[in-house]
């Protein structure tokens, strides 16, 4: 009924327009455009790649221990990739990363996330109270 010598060529052209995009990224090593951001001033506790897939948890590892431990209950992160120990606090992270519009909401924004965190915590975009 079909011409074996049309469907099948047809199919083929078909199947690559089709995945031509993802052909496309493959071959250029990328899977799209990253936003910039602000490179840090200083050393992260971990390795960059590993920030960027585990920050989240780390956060709430740290949390975690701030809740068991108390506020400032000596809670102390030791690096997995440089074996130093840092202060487990998001202040440590506010001295390398101080402006979050440029470092964390663009990401955030990218992915389409916007975490709750900064509804509460101090970060350095807030104006510090002032006491009378």
């Amino acid at each position: 009924m079909f011409s074996k010598k049309l469907v099948i060529p047809l199919i083929v052209v078909f199947l690559a327009l089709a995945f031509s995009p993802l052909i496309y990224n493959a071959l250029a090593k990328s899977l799209g455009h990253y936003p910039e951001i602000e490179k840090p001033k200083g050393e992260c506790v971990e390795d960059a790649n590993w920030m960027r897939a585990n920050h989240m948890l780390l956060l709430q590892e740290w949390r975690i221990s701030a809740i068991r431990s108390g506020a400032e209950g000596g809670r102390i992160y030791h690096s997995f990739t440089y074996g130093k120990e840092f202060n487990a606090s998001t202040n440590t992270c506010w001295e390398c990363h101080s402006d979050k519009s440029v470092f964390c909401d663009r990401c955030h924004n990218y992915v389409g996330i916007k975490p709750e965190c900064w509804d509460c915590h101090w970060n350095p975009s807030f104006e510090k109270p002032v006491i009378k």
